[in-house]
């Protein structure tokens, strides 16, 4: 910057006197001598605040080819999907979900030079295309999560380029399950093949019974189903697994299932047991990768 003024001062102090004349004042003005590029009337900080403005108002109006627009064609996110497969997830959530609805709430940005971190916590609320064939009507999906989107200014352009879920919980209810208070909880981060328990909790009406199942899921594509083995809940409210995070350093999920029941007496002797409301809960937990080239220190191998 110091080199570049010094030479603008010695170029204004070896211009001749005739310089400052009108009509050569004007000559290089209309040859562009005075030009600037034009800035924009934004700040960056600004400029990143309307892309996510931008992104918020494309998913909310289901404009996939304006949402295309706004992600690098290189882009590809912390579980390792591209922006082929990303999109693709996309269209299949808002088949599975076409009025669904999503909030965006800027916590914090970062600006250094071309590149830019944002940090958002984000919510998305809707109900299924489909009803469930054992309660007979339609779910509702509601999600929380706490997520960090990085771009880069390519072209004069802000875009997406990457993004980090650094918390996320899921629910799809359906009945009586809308009404009950149900949580998981799960670490949000933890090192890859390390112990970890994931506990069920919840409020059982005193007039049901609640069958759940907690299971382990890879994020991979096409996704994996866990594996359900299906458990009374214990009069605590209370159900527990413990699992190995897995060993592919890639990120996973906890989820859970469950089916609220109850027993009702037909014709004074005949027990009849129904479902009155079905759950599904996610929670991600992030894998750490291991790090085989950290070398341990020498007091630390003879503990």
């Amino acid at each position: 910057m110091k080199k570049l003024i010094l030479i603008l001062t010695i170029l204004i102090i070896s211009c001749s006197k005739s310089y400052a004349q009108t009509d050569t004042i004007a000559m290089l003005t209309e040859n562009g001598f005075f030009n600037r590029p034009k800035a924009s009337m934004l700040n960056p900080c600004d400029e990143v605040k309307r892309v996510l403005s931008t992104h918020l108002k494309y998913a909310n109006g289901y404009d996939i080819k304006g949402l295309e627009s706004l992600y690098a064609s290189n882009y590809i996110n912390m579980d390792g999907l591209d922006r082929k497969i990303y999109f693709d997830l996309i269209k299949k959530t808002w088949d599975s979900y076409p009025d669904i609805v999503y909030k965006m709430d800027i916590k914090n940005i970062q600006i250094n030079g071309d590149i830019a971190v944002v940090q958002v916590n984000e919510y998305a609320t809707a109900t299924t295309d489909s009803k469930s064939g054992i309660v007979n009507e339609k779910g509702l999906l509601q999600s929380v999560s706490n997520s960090v989107y990085y771009l880069e200014k390519i072209n004069e352009e802000w875009l997406i380029t990457s993004d980090r879920i650094l918390f996320e919980k899921t629910f799809l209810r359906y009945g009586s399950a809308k009404y009950l208070d149900i949580s998981l909880a799960s670490p949000c981060q933890i090192p890859a093949n390390t112990q970890y328990t994931s506990s069920l909790k919840i409020d059982c009406p005193a007039d049901s019974f609640i069958i759940a199942s907690i299971g382990q899921e890879k994020i991979t594509y096409p996704q994996t189903t866990a594996e359900e083995v299906f458990r009374k809940l214990p009069e605590s409210g209370i159900l527990e697994r413990v699992f190995n995070s897995n060993k592919d350093n890639l990120n996973e999920y906890s989820v859970a299932s469950f089916g609220i029941t109850k027993a009702q007496i037909d014709k004074g002797t005949e027990i009849k047991v129904y479902i009155t409301g079905l759950g599904f809960v996610m929670s991600r937990v992030n894998v750490i990768p291991k790090n085989d080239f950290v070398k341990v220190a020498e007091n630390e191998k003879t503990k």
